[in-house]
């Protein structure tokens, strides 16, 4: 269990792909904002993409993937800063049935092709996720690797409307989620999170992958370091200078995470949540998450209920300062 896994499936990250466009001639389009990732992928032509300033636009390219954080504003058309179009709304010239497909723009020469996507995650732990990425990211996949590969497959099923293509295109695009988020994340390690770039150092990420499989496990710094394959005075120093944080202290920021998506869920009581990460009472977990948190867990779960309707779904209690 790679921390890049955990964080997809706890997240439970799923898009959906929502269009296949053609922009011809003069075009440009203003996409809805509220997703926390959106993704635009160019199969043909270029354009250029922003967010809220164009004079700091993206030229992109047949075979870019564009990946925007949100929640922002972004825009796409055929030069920066150009007249744009509301996407919602926008009739669609698709099949019904089919992938969603739109015209945009008017005019001559070469059209660009794109499709676009977005992404919903659950709780706070897609923060983790999403850390290294900046308001917008062009990846450009190398050649023969496996994200051009997927695209490829992607672009030809958009092409043709058959039984199944919509689960077929949001399974793919799940695909593409993982492999451009490895690719960016690769590219440039030094904006990545800390634990991506821990897991380049095979000791660490071995102990990394136990506390991820198995966060409930009475974990100490002598079995982590038996789990990395060095003494305890080591290992303490090379996981620190990696993650910034003690090896126990990473352990237990990990465990109060995943209280907080639980507790967020409201269906689990304390005493499962306190087995289920490997507190030997409620009253041992309670008393964790109090020194944590600096409130006990049954009232950060009833201000989370609240935040979450006054705020919407990434409502959050603040701890008395």
């Amino acid at each position: 269990m790679d921390v890049l896994t955990d964080l997809l499936q706890r997240s439970r990250a799923h898009g959906a792909a929502f269009s296949h466009s053609t922009a011809l001639g003069t075009w440009g389009v203003r996409f809805p904002v509220g997703a926390k990732l959106a993704i635009h992928g160019i199969l043909s032509g270029e354009a250029f993409a922003w967010t809220s300033d164009a004079s700091r636009s993206r030229h992109v390219l047949p075979g870019d993937v564009v990946l925007v954080r949100g929640p922002s504003e972004q825009f796409m058309a055929h030069s920066p800063g150009a007249d744009v179009v509301p996407f919602l709304g926008h009739p669609s010239v698709g099949p019904p049935g089919g992938a969603q497909r739109m015209v945009f723009g008017e005019g001559s020469g070469s059209p660009t092709t794109f499709f676009c996507g977005a992404y919903t995650f659950a709780g706070e732990l897609c923060a983790g996720l999403l850390a290294g990425l900046p308001d917008l990211t062009v990846v450009r996949p190398r050649a023969g690797s496996a994200l051009r590969a997927t695209l490829d497959v992607f672009a030809g099923e958009l092409l043709h409307d058959a039984p199944g293509q919509q689960a077929l295109l949001d399974s793919l695009l799940d695909v593409i989620l993982v492999q451009a988020l490895r690719e960016q994340l690769a590219a440039d390690v030094q904006a990545a999170p800390a634990w991506f770039r821990a897991m380049d150092d095979p000791a660490v990420a071995s102990a990394l992958r136990a506390v991820h499989r198995d966060p409930a496990r009475a974990w100490t710094v002598a079995g982590l370091a038996a789990e990395a394959s060095l003494s305890r005075a080591a290992f303490a120093r090379r996981f620190t200078a990696l993650l910034g944080v003690a090896p126990l202290t990473y352990v237990a920021d990990w465990r109060m995470a995943l209280a907080r998506e639980q507790l967020r869920e409201g269906g689990t009581s304390l005493a499962a949540i306190a087995r289920s990460l490997g507190y030997a009472s409620e009253f041992s977990f309670a008393a964790a998450f109090k020194r944590h948190h600096r409130m006990p867990p049954g009232r950060w779960r009833t201000a989370a209920a609240r935040a979450r309707t006054a705020n919407g779904p990434i409502g959050e209690p603040r701890a008395a300062p």
